[in-house]
């Protein structure tokens, strides 16, 4: 079987299902079952480039660039859905773009994801640079708009990743990281790509957590940079608290309200004992990194002994 975007239909049809069609609903769904744990297993084996992908986009991210997710069509709605789900924040280095723009009829988007030089254009209006990091999605690896796209932030000198379904699309030569699980053909041929999606879905699962992780958004296994936008965050806020610092609840509020509700900041207050005010300058000092402020208060706090 050749998962090649090029290859004929023969060639794509998964090898096992070709009966599917008379099988019982059971044993149809038992079999897509099998084949979407096998999307796990190529995703283990993709491991080690995963990790470059976070340690790069984390490092870009911390020096103050961006992190550009592109696609067209179903691959474009994962990129905007990946950056808006990120953070509640609007200060956050993800942002997500899709060929034609998301809001766009399905006309539109079509005939922007075949514009090769829109692709480029795109990344200019967004002020792209060689300071920034591109995540392009493409089952294919050949979709214009996205080709158009990856050829400008390869010209920027930019860092660029592209998760795909095989090595050997001529976008792939673009990109320094390239992420293609070796998923084999899906179990019905010429439909959406499922095992694709999901193997794509994956990916992004661990690169918004890595990326949460590594710019120290996250506290032991806790996200720290929600906000109390409303009364379901505020409750939320105050349960982290809780759990970070095995604090009472009426603890956690007091230290959410002198901190004007900055979580990290009331975390580093009540398991140090510093005022609000102090608590803030410190994690400041530190870019917001709540695990590297608590070690610097503790250090201030022995040196003072």
């Amino acid at each position: 079987m050749s998962s090649k975007p090029n290859g004929s239909m023969m060639e794509r049809r998964h090898a096992d299902s070709t009966n599917i069609d008379r099988l019982a609903t059971h044993d149809m769904l038992a079999l897509i079952n099998q084949q979407d744990k096998q999307v796990a297993d190529a995703i283990t084996a993709c491991l080690p480039d995963i990790a470059r992908l976070v340690d790069t986009a984390s490092a870009v991210a911390n020096r103050g660039g961006r992190v550009i997710c592109i696609g067209a069509g179903a691959s474009g709605l994962a990129a905007v859905q990946f950056a808006s789900g990120f953070a509640q924040d609007n200060t956050h280095p993800l942002v997500g773009m899709m060929a034609g723009g998301a809001n766009a009829s399905a006309a539109a988007q079509e005939a922007a994801a075949s514009n090769y030089e829109r692709g480029a254009h795109d990344l200019q209006q967004l002020r792209f640079s060689a300071n920034d990091m591109l995540v392009a999605l493409s089952a294919s690896g050949k979709t214009p708009w996205t080709w158009g796209a990856l050829r400008y932030a390869w010209s920027m000198g930019a860092r660029v990743a592209l998760v795909c379904r095989g090595h050997d699309s001529e976008a792939a030569q673009l990109a320094d990281i390239v992420l293609a699980p070796e998923i084999g053909a899906e179990v019905v041929s010429g439909f959406t790509e499922p095992k694709a999606r999901l193997a794509q879905q994956q990916i992004l699962n661990m690169l918004a957590t890595g990326l949460a992780i590594r710019t120290g958004r996250v506290y032991s296994n806790l996200r720290v940079d929600i906000q109390a936008s409303n009364v379901h965050w505020a409750e939320r806020q105050i349960a982290i608290v809780m759990a970070a610092t095995e604090c009472t609840r009426e603890q956690a509020k007091s230290a959410l309200e002198a901190s004007c509700h900055h979580c990290r900041t009331a975390i580093l207050m009540l398991l140090t004992g510093l005022p609000a005010g102090q608590a803030q300058a410190i994690l400041a000092e530190n870019h917001d990194q709540l695990r590297i402020a608590l070690q610097e208060a503790t250090l201030q706090h022995a040196e003072s002994e």
